[in-house]
């Protein structure tokens, strides 16, 4: 009697909250982890209301900016494997390298919720933008396009480009409750300095095709470096000129894809990529040299206009690492690939060494492994945004 009693009492206690004043709930409810908010909507109809009031998504998104000490969540996502064959089972649908965030945690964080035709060739993640993901079924070829909240478990397919192509340079750019898909050619063979370029816009839902000027001729886009959304522009590495080739989709004037230079003093033609760490522009390469020591080098955009970068880190490897990593890195797999910049620590870059995904500090030299049996050259630092991001239904 006495138990039923009790049980009974801790139904009243958790049901009953007609005692506690909005205030105070809303107080409680902004410090819960935003995953598990999104799922108390479910609680009562005042939970819903509260949680659902653009008001609450202001206060949390407030404090999570205001915090000097807590950072927006993130994570690094495998994007996409090359040999699926040789990958074990287990891993087929793993997406998170780094377990470090509640966020992040399975089964709380997947993209198993998106359709696709085959499991055994996971989905293609193409690019982010303000807490969304741009997904793909397949590398080349692309033509089933999906925008996914994998947080909320939101998620909505694109209509099909107008034209097959095989192998493209997408961008992704979502803002103001909008969002664009840009895609074109990786590659330009032909003397020609115009290229075929396809925007999607959520405000139109649909794919609008027009022909642009490229500052570059037959360039061919890295690929393997995503591409980076950073003071309103699109950027992708281009492989045979050295450049970084640009596109504003919101400069009316200015139509076209621009170039800009990358530093004049940078050696590697494969190991490096272009990211954003704390709001700044950077360079992150390795000297892919076949002979001697291999260097380290990061350079920040001091001047955006004026193209002006600025050498931050140059560290030779040879005289960096410590005798701890060859316990569990073997020597003869000194085979090193630059895979990610922190987005909000300036010290700390990701790299591909002996078959692990390490972590290494450019201030104290410390290489951690973070991630064994690596299988993957594809990694994308995703940032949540302070409240998520919620994708309109489309109209098409």
């Amino acid at each position: 009697m006495a138990e039923t009693s009790q049980k009974a009492l801790q139904q009243q206690i958790l049901i009953d909250d007609s005692n506690i004043p909005d205030w105070l709930l809303t107080e409680i409810l902004q410090r819960l982890p935003v995953k598990h908010i999104f799922k108390f909507k479910c609680v009562s109809k005042r939970w819903f209301i509260l949680i659902s009031d653009p008001f609450f998504a202001r206060l949390y998104s407030t404090r999570i900016n205001t915090s000097l000490s807590t950072s927006q969540p993130w994570n690094l996502l495998f994007r996409y494997l090359y040999e699926v064959r040789i990958v074990p089972s287990s891993m087929i649908d793993t997406r998170i390298a780094l377990k470090q965030s509640q966020d992040f945690s399975s089964p709380g964080f997947s993209l198993n919720f998106l359709p696709y035709s085959k499991h055994d060739c996971p989905i293609k993640i193409l690019a982010s933008s303000n807490g969304l993901l741009l997904c793909c079924e397949t590398f080349y070829w692309q033509k089933n396009y999906y925008i996914c909240n994998p947080l909320i478990q939101q998620w909505i397919a694109l209509p099909k480009p107008p034209k097959a192509i095989k192998s493209v340079a997408v961008g992704f750019i979502c803002k103001d409750g909008h969002y664009e898909v840009i895609r074109f050619p990786t590659a330009n063979y032909g003397p020609s300095n115009t290229l075929r370029l396809e925007t999607f816009s959520s405000e139109t839902g649909k794919w609008h095709c027009s022909i642009v000027n490229c500052p570059v001729l037959d360039y061919y886009i890295k690929t393997d470096s995503p591409v980076v959304h950073y003071n309103g522009s699109l950027h992708w590495l281009e492989f045979r000129h050295s450049k970084i080739i640009t596109y504003d989709p919101h400069n009316g004037t200015n139509t076209g894809l621009h170039q800009m230079n990358l530093p004049d003093d940078k050696q590697s033609e494969h190991l490096s990529l272009l990211g954003v760490s704390r709001g700044r522009f950077r360079y992150f390469e390795v000297t892919d040299t076949c002979f001697g020591p291999r260097d380290l080098r990061v350079w920040v955009l001091s001047d955006y206009d004026a193209q002006r970068w600025c050498l931050e880190y140059r560290i030779k490897f040879s005289g960096s690492w410590i005798d701890e990593v060859n316990e569990f890195i073997p020597k003869d797999n000194f085979y090193i690939f630059p895979l990610a910049l922190h987005p909000h620590e300036f010290d700390i870059v990701y790299l591909g060494y002996g078959g692990c995904l390490v972590s290494y500090n450019l201030g104290t030299r410390k290489l951690d492994v973070v991630h064994r049996n690596f299988y993957s050259h594809q990694l994308l630092a995703f940032v949540f945004s302070p409240w998520p991001t919620t994708i309109p239904q489309p109209f098409w």
